[in-house]
């Protein structure tokens, strides 16, 4: 396992791949979707993202075997500082000096076999198209393990080889393994499937040798050799007919089009696949370079606004901004209470300096600030502006000034007013997202420093602010799977209704959620719901999303009865929603989880309506079940236990309700019992 560790931080990577990725890492919203597509054009950096998503820091009861599931599984921060260190190893490494060629061509072959084993999977009915492309873009992992190991000796063993067979006969020779090898056992040791594992061992194997394989092996094995450069040989059309019966026809104009679409790719990401070490690949190493110096700057930056609890909020914004980004002189304009004025401070004055009606046309502060967009003004360019923005300018003691507005989602109208030479403006210029970044730090550091009445100690502000960002992610994730079955929907001309709906109710149970972060909790009267409606809702989604894509077999008996209650469907669908969530990620595929409903259920001379969720898991260790319900420090716990749980059971409290819990070798079973509506 440590060796997979080792040649997992060893793989080399194209550098304007990791410029890519960071670029969207830096955007105002990263977009995990937008991301993991980014992150599938290198094959090295999937290599990364899948083996430490299914380490046993990270791993849950489930193998992930997708881009998408893994990088929404570690999330933007993790992802970033996976993608930070391999840029930084890269940029220092013996490898940043060896042969740009080379390297650009592994990543050539590598994007172009995994797109034709997508489309071969989609072609011959494989059922599961992002296997065959995670399988082939991990082909030459071996090639980059042993490049980054012993760049010299490995690059000199390719060009004497002059070709696979000869190259993996020198290998046996000298390292007593070949590639192939060392890729499908690091596929194995990452945590992936074994059919997936093989795809990669027998890429290289003669077709008449693989034709009674796994559909997954031929598929990749087909897809390398149509992905060769050059002509179609012999062998290939050969290959296509014995595996598949394809014509060479369609052979040709398969193989055509994917290596359009990579050569776009290529040319998008400023990438020259014949050129040994041109200015594009120097340009490339320096966006790197500053790429990594702006995250590092963004770092020093958190570091700084720490200390907004023991200074004035506006101080300690410009004492930051002064010692991470060199900025002398800085304004920061933030909402009134009423939403009515931006109002800055100079140095400690306790009156605002500065007044700004929110209105258009009044400052370009404000105009900044209402449509969301940053605005440069240099000392030039006055003619026209408002005395105010005059007055702004000249505070800001600089040649220019820059208006970066608050992120509207940050919920804090304000913008920043940045002083700068001519110099940092042009700098700045050219690294737009960087500022937004540092626009979102700040918004969200005075946010998270704003005073009201009956505030809550810090401890437990954090903690309620932990669990609430843990239920917004529920409905987050259905929202997800929806979208996902609408887009294949729509394709196929099918009546979307009921989907859009269903994306519409979860928005809007994110918004009420989100609401409760602000406002204190309060008693409120609640009309009597259908409970067997509630509990369909939230069944179907599982059944249609999750459940559907692994196999899983839901299992719902309703109550015939149909018993009312007077409770809030927002709790029980978060509850359910949490339940089921573990009860997914608790069982392998192809399990059963069974949902009940019962009324009445006596318990103590009292009568309750009954819900139970049982799955036929392995069940929870003894120490799991010790603290089941207790709140803990991070969600990467086995099995059930984890924040969503200590949730569950403080809305089952709130609806003043009763959770049991039991657990064994033939699963775990929940048993929720609710107050019965009166006269139900």
């Amino acid at each position: 396992m440590a060796e997979a560790r080792q040649a997992r931080d060893s793989l080399p990577s194209l550098p304007q791949v990791l410029v890519r990725i960071l670029d969207a890492i830096y955007e105002d919203r990263a977009d995990l979707h937008k991301l993991s597509a980014i992150i599938l054009q290198d094959a090295a950096m999937t290599a990364r993202v899948i083996a430490v998503a299914n380490s046993s820091f990270y791993y849950r009861g489930r193998r992930q075997e997708s881009l998408d599931r893994a990088v929404l599984h570690l999330g933007t921060d993790a992802v970033k500082t996976l993608v930070m260190t391999a840029s930084m190893r890269q940029l220092f490494s013996r490898f940043g000096g060896g042969s740009p060629r080379l390297l650009k061509r592994v990543w050539r072959n590598a994007l172009v076999t995994a797109s034709l084993s997508q489309v071969l999977a989609v072609l011959t009915g494989y059922p599961r198209p992002e296997e065959a492309y995670l399988s082939g873009l991990m082909v030459d992992i071996g090639r980059l393990v042993r490049l980054g190991e012993d760049p010299e000796r490995y690059r000199a063993m390719i060009r004497e080889a002059g070709d696979d067979q000869a190259l993996i006969r020198t290998e046996r020779e000298v390292f007593g393994s070949t590639h192939c090898e060392v890729a499908a056992d690091l596929v194995e040791a990452w945590g992936l499937s074994p059919f997936m594992a093989d795809a990669v061992r027998y890429h290289l194997e003669p077709a008449i040798r693989v034709r009674d394989a796994h559909h997954l092996v031929k598929i990749v094995n087909l897809g390398y050799s149509m992905g060769r450069p050059g002509a179609i040989g012999h062998d290939t059309l050969v290959a296509g007919d014995t595996l598949f019966g394809l014509n060479e026809g369609l052979t040709t104009e398969l193989r055509g089009r994917v290596s359009d679409d990579v050569a776009g790719i290529a040319r998008s990401l400023g990438i020259d696949i014949e050129t040994e070490d041109d200015a594009s690949d120097q340009m490339a190493r320096q966006s790197l370079g500053e790429r990594l110096e702006g995250l590092n700057q963004l770092a020093r930056l958190q570091g700084e606004l720490s200390r907004i609890a023991t200074l004035h909020r506006h101080v300690a914004v410009q004492r930051a901004l002064l010692l991470t980004f060199g900025v002398q002189r800085s304004l920061v304009f933030l909402g009134d209470g009423e939403a009515k004025f931006l109002r800055a401070w100079i140095d400690e004055d306790p009156e605002p300096a500065f007044l700004l009606p929110l209105e258009r046309g009044r400052s370009v502060v404000v105009d900044a600030a209402l449509d969301g967009h940053p605005i440069q003004i240099t000392s030039a360019e006055t003619e026209g502006l408002s005395v105010v923005d005059r007055q702004i300018l000249g505070a800001c003691a600089a040649g220019s000034m820059w208006v970066q507005p608050f992120p509207p989602d940050i919920g804090l109208p304000g913008a920043l007013v940045l002083g700068l030479n001519g110099e940092q403006l042009d700098q700045l210029a050219e690294r737009r997202s960087l500022v937004a970044a540092m626009g979102r730090e700040i918004a969200g550091a005075l946010g998270s420093a704003q005073e009201g009445p009956g505030r809550p100690d810090s401890e437990a502000l954090e903690r309620r602010i932990r669990e609430m960002v843990h239920e917004a992610g529920n409905p987050l994730s259905i929202i997800q799977n929806y979208l996902a079955m609408l887009r294949v929907k729509l394709g196929e001309e099918h009546d979307a209704q009921l989907e859009i709906g269903v994306i519409r109710d979860e928005i809007e149970r994110v918004g009420r959620i989100l609401m409760r972060m602000r406002e204190a909790p309060r008693e409120t009267e609640a009309a009597a719901v259908s409970l067997n409606r509630e509990v369909r809702q939230i069944t179907d989604i599982f059944a249609a999303s999750v459940c559907s894509a692994r196999g899983i077999e839901l299992q719902v008996d309703l109550d015939p009865g149909d018993p009312p209650l007077a409770q809030s469907p927002d709790h029980l669908r978060q509850i359910l929603t949490n339940l089921l969530k573990n009860a997914t990620e608790a069982i392998d595929e192809n399990g059963i989880i069974q949902v009940r409903t019962r009324d009445p259920v006596s318990l103590g001379g009292r009568r309750y309506t009954e819900i139970t969720v049982q799955d036929n898991g392995p069940g929870l260790p003894q120490e799991v079940m010790g603290k089941l319900f207790s709140p803990v420090e991070s969600t990467k716990g086995d099995g059930h236990s984890g924040l969503g749980l200590s949730i569950v059971k403080r809305l089952v409290d709130e609806m003043d309700g009763i959770i049991l819990c039991s657990s064994g070798a033939e699963g775990t079973r929940f048993q929720l019992l609710l107050p019965r509506a009166e006269g139900g």
